[in-house]
Formats: C-alpha cells, structure tokens, sequence
C-alpha cells in the first residue's frame, strides 16, 4: 500500500472518532439538560393551573416572574396572562445617594415594559388590580412613560389602582416635582378602587368620569385650588364619583395658600376619613354619610361644617388641636355616638334634636360659646319607632352637660316638643345635678308656642331652665311669635 492511501485511512478513522465523540457529547448535554429541566420542575410542584393561577394573583409580579424560571408549568400558566400586576421597585426610599440608583432605574423600567409587552400578547386579558410603587422621581422616569403604564391599565379594564411615587423631599411643595395624574385615570370607566400616594390632583376643565368608583384614597397628594377657593377634589367627588361609598385622605395639601376648603358633596357617600390635610375649612353635605372621622394638628384649620343633609350619620370622631368652631345639624335618624376633642373650640352650633341613646361627648378647654337650636320636625319623623323628645329626660340631660364648660350657652327652643323635653320634672330635678352648674351666661330663645297645654306650663318651663344653670349670671329669655316682629324678653 502507497503511504498516501495509508494517510488518507488515517485521516477518515479520525474525523469519524472525532464525529462519533462529538455526538456522543451531544447526547451527554441533552440527558444533563434533560436532568436539569427534570430538576428545575421538581422545585415547585405540580398544581392545577387553576390554583398556580390564583397563586399569581396573591404574589408580587416579580415574584411570579421568578417562579417562571424555575417551573415549564408556571410559565406556561403566566403566559396565558394574569389579572393581577405589581411592579415595586423594592428600594429604600430615603435612599437616594445609592450609586447603583441609575442601573437601578433601567432594570426597573425594562422589568416593567417587558411584562406589559408579555402581556399584550393576550388581548382578551382583563386586570383586576395593577400597582406601581416606586422610589423614584418622575423625572427620573419619565411622566411620559408612566403615562403609557397607565394607559395599558385603563385599555385592560382595570378595576383597582394603586401608585406611589416618592419624591425625593416629601416637605418640598413644589408643585413641578408631583406627577400628575393623567385625565386617562379620571375617566377609567370600569374602575372601583384608586389608591394614590405622593402625586397630583391638577385642576382641569375637561369632564370626569369614575362611574364604578367605590373607595378612594389619597395620602400625601397635592390638590389644586380653583380661582373660587375650591378643589380639584371638590370636583372629582362631587361630579365624577356617583357610586362612592368611602373616601380617605391623609396629609393631603393644597396648591393655595391663602384660603382653601375641602367641600365633600355626595349622594352615596358612607364614611369620610380625613387625618392631617391642611384645609382651612371641611365642608360636608352627604345624605348617606354614616362614619365621619377627623383629626388634624395643623394650626390653620378653622371650621367644620356638617349640613341638615347628613341625616344617616351614626359615628362622629373629630380631634383638632387648634380647630375653632362647629357646626352641626342633629337631624339623624339613628342613634349617634359622636366624640369630639378640641381644646382650643370657641364655637359649637348645635341644629337639630336630641334621640333617645345619642352619645355626643365635647372636650373644650373654654369655649366661648355653644349655639343650641333644638327643633322637631313632624314632617320629617315619620318612622313609627321615633319617640317624642320628651320622653327621655336622661337623655337631653346628658346631652346639655357636654357644654357646661362653656362661657355662654344660646338655647334657641323651635318646637312644643322640646320645651317638654327640657321641662324637666321636679322629682327628676331633685335627684340629679343640673347639666350646666358652671355656665355663666344663658340666653333662651323661645318662638311661641302653638300647643295650650304648653303654654299653661311656660312657669314650669322657666324653673327647669333656672335648675339647668344655677350659676348663671346673666339669664335671658326672649319670646318670639309668629305673627310679632319685635320679639318680648324677661330676664332673670
């Protein structure tokens, strides 16, 4: 044999050792790759897809995302679209010194646009609840690309919403650093919850619609203050939430500040929270209220106003260190339990009556004056269960003790009814103490009566006030008629 016939042997026994070990190689990685997926699906367990499903609605987005990596079933599962979306960057909020705050920021933004566009794969895909909470300045961002975020959200139907931003001074005020929410928010028809923390509420004249709106929630949001003193807020209640059952807000400001209000007005409106806003005046007129709670230190706030239309109220919780005056109408049709702390009140204006079992607690340093007016309105009693108010002394007793500590007590007596009610009996007055031992001032207006039998008992009515205030210095009473413009005074 010619040695380049024994070369060219050679050279073919090699490339097909060389072939054979390389497929041989191959089919060692296939079984370790094999093995491998075998061992990855053993770290999560097989479930139905229905319960990896509902796992995925309980779990943070990044969480599910992981859990993807690790399961073919999982993955397969969160391919098919999930309801829930919760992009949380994770940060340290005070943290903003961090030297990896910019790669940060781009893996964040890449995480979030990845998994829309995964999720834009499915049309049909409806969101339940989509969260975006991020340590991060809009402007490192980008309002725009939040806009788009947004967007998707509301295009998905979204039903409950839930952002934070944070700034990097949360007592900075300036209204360039907030985001504003966009009007593509303020017109998401299938929405029921809004959560909204450390944004803006900008004033606008276009329409908004939240039909399906049922709880609100606004911490540390900055709210423009129209040319006429009223929010953006005010419009958004009272004009694009009609279905709202619950409002919250807490350490809310205003973009004014000279002179703003908060003017609450609903017709579906249950309870009303209200913690450390800076408002100067909290107006509300809510039919259905049933819960009012607010508390404030700020130093600027100066009246409370709740309207004859709150009728359905039962809890009432107010402390203010430096709030000056109230004004309430007793005209609810339930017992009220109501607890009112503010030691610097001079005012306190009462319109309404009194129902057996109401609670209305008053701690007042010294304020200067507390405006009574008691009515009753047959017209508007017309549940068979109402009681006259004559029927529970104790009650109405109980009732004028909480402005003992006043200067000044105004009585204004509309109705027979009442002037029963604070009749109160001898046997009655010789068992318990007056309710107002230390009022130095009473004034009692009485419109004349209509009923005889009241009349016949103006004397008795006379000695029951002079129990009441047994100290009083200054003791009024005028009579008004329907029919005399001058009115007609005694005073004791």
């Amino acid at each position: 044999m010619v040695p380049s016939t024994k070369r060219q042997i050679c050279s073919d026994a090699n490339t097909n050792n060389k072939r054979l070990k390389k497929q041989d190689q191959m089919k060692e990685d296939q079984d370790q790759l094999a093995k491998n997926d075998m061992t990855v699906d053993t770290l999560l367990p097989h479930l139905p897809d229905l319960i990896v499903h509902k796992i995925f609605r309980l779990i943070p987005t990044k969480l599910a995302v992981r859990s993807t990596i690790v399961s073919k079933q999982w993955a397969s599962v969160w391919s098919l679209g999930v309801p829930r979306l919760d992009f949380d960057d994770e940060g340290d909020p005070s943290d903003h010194e961090d030297h990896n705050l910019g790669r940060r920021r781009l893996l964040f933004i890449d995480f979030v646009e990845s998994c829309l566009r995964r999720c834009e794969k499915n049309q049909h895909l409806e969101l339940d609840s989509f969260r975006l909470g991020m340590r991060y300045d809009c402007e490192l961002i980008g309002a725009i690309r939040i806009d788009k975020w947004l967007s998707f959200a509301v295009e998905r139907c979204v039903k409950e919403l839930d952002m934070s931003i944070k700034r990097k001074d949360d007592n900075d005020l300036d209204e360039s650093t907030y985001y504003c929410i966009p009007q593509t928010i303020l017109n998401a028809k299938f929405l029921t919850s809004l959560n909204l923390e450390h944004v803006r509420i900008k004033e606008t004249t276009d329409p908004i619609s939240l039909p399906y709106l049922k709880t609100m929630s606004l911490k540390a949001v900055m709210v423009d203050v129209m040319v006429d003193g009223t929010t953006a807020l005010d419009k958004l209640i009272s004009m694009g939430c009609p279905s709202i059952e619950l409002l919250s807000l807490a350490s809310c400001s205003f973009s004014s500040s000279w002179w703003w209000w908060i003017d609450v007005t609903s017709a579906s409106l249950k309870s009303l929270q209200i913690m450390d806003c800076n408002c100067n005046t909290l107006k509300v007129e809510a039919e259905n209220l049933e819960s009012l709670t607010f508390a404030s230190e700020f130093s600027k706030h100066s009246s409370i106003r709740l309207l004859s239309e709150c009728v359905k109220l039962k809890y009432i919780n107010i402390y203010s260190k430096h709030l000056m005056c109230i004004e309430m109408h007793g005209r609810c049709r339930e017992n009220v339990k109501a607890n009112i702390d503010t030691p610097n009140l001079r005012v306190f204006g009462y319109n309404g009556f009194v129902m057996p079992n109401d609670v209305i607690s008053l701690k007042a340093r010294n304020p200067y004056c507390a405006n009574i007016l008691l009515n009753w309105d047959d017209e508007e009693v017309v549940e068979p269960t109402f009681l006259p108010p004559w029927t529970h002394f104790p009650t109405m007793r109980d009732f004028l003790q909480n402005f003992d500590c006043c200067n000044k007590v105004e009585l204004d007596i509309r109705h027979d009814a009442i002037a029963e009610a604070l009749t109160f009996p001898e046997n009655f007055r010789k068992t318990l103490s007056p309710p107002l031992p230390n009022v130095k001032n009473l004034f009692v207006c009485i419109v004349r009566f209509r009923c005889p039998q009241t009349v016949a008992r103006v004397s008795d009515l006379r000695d029951s006030l002079l129990w009441m205030a047994p100290s009083a210095h200054t003791f009024t009473i005028t009579f008004w008629d329907y029919d005399d413009p001058e009115p007609s005074e005694e005073d004791e």
